[in-house]
């Protein structure tokens, strides 16, 4: 099927491999089961500040909604997303849509950096799904990313836009094990692989401090079950 394009009003410039060559923060690596790369400011002030702007624009983003216990309830954010091949998640089934070119150039660089750093995915990055946190009420519960579709041991490559917000790791086998809090800010990026999402869940909790808008937009390799 050939690739479809969204027209984007800002073209932000992306060097080829990213970030590739940039040292990335170990310290959040000394815990069993667990394997991130994090970089700050993997984009710039200006690029970061250009992508957020252009994707409110050019994408259709919507609130979603669950069951819990038999009522449906609206997620606390809006979302949307974008990709080559339908993705299971929520008990939702995403279907293909069109990248904005600005994301095609964001996931060709981190197809690059993932091969810099020698961490495998199944088919290369062929999914995003984007959330959008208005405010410090916006959240995202505990869960895995552990889809069948992204296989044994997903990629999940993670770009947060907009105000910093506390991101949260634990372990879902030992509670002994410590938990991991840290904040991801403007242009900041997290790659979670190997075993993580089979030994440890994450989230991003509610705040009551009074925050700005952030944008997360997740990468995946979506493969056929």
């Amino acid at each position: 099927m050939k690739a479809k394009y969204y027209n984007s009003s800002r073209i932000i410039r992306i060097p080829v491999i990213a970030g590739a060559g940039v040292q990335p923060k170990n310290l959040l690596f000394i815990r069993p089961g667990l394997s991130l790369l994090v970089i700050p400011n993997w984009l710039s002030r200006q690029e970061s500040d250009d992508l957020v702007i252009d994707l409110l624009n050019v994408l259709d983003w919507s609130q979603g909604a669950i069951r819990l216990f038999g009522r449906k309830i609206d997620e606390p954010r809006i979302t949307t997303w974008c990709g080559d091949v339908p993705y299971t998640y929520s008990n939702r089934e995403l279907v293909p849509k069109p990248w904005p070119i600005n994301l095609v150039k964001i996931r060709d660089a981190l197809d690059h950096l993932l091969n810099y750093h020698e961490i495998q995915t199944l088919q290369g990055l062929n999914h995003c799904l984007l959330n959008y946190y208005r405010a410090g009420t916006d959240s995202m519960g505990w869960h895995r990313d552990n889809e069948p579709e992204l296989g044994r041991h997903p990629v999940v490559v993670s770009l947060s836009l907009g105000e910093p917000r506390r991101f949260r790791l634990k372990s879902r086998i030992n509670k002994a094990i410590s938990p991991l809090t840290f904040d991801l800010g403007h242009g900041d990026l997290l790659v979670m692989y190997g075993t993580t999402q089979v030994y440890w869940e994450h989230a991003l909790v509610k705040t009551k401090k009074i925050v700005g808008g952030r944008m997360n937009l997740t990468f995946r390799s979506v493969g056929i079950v």
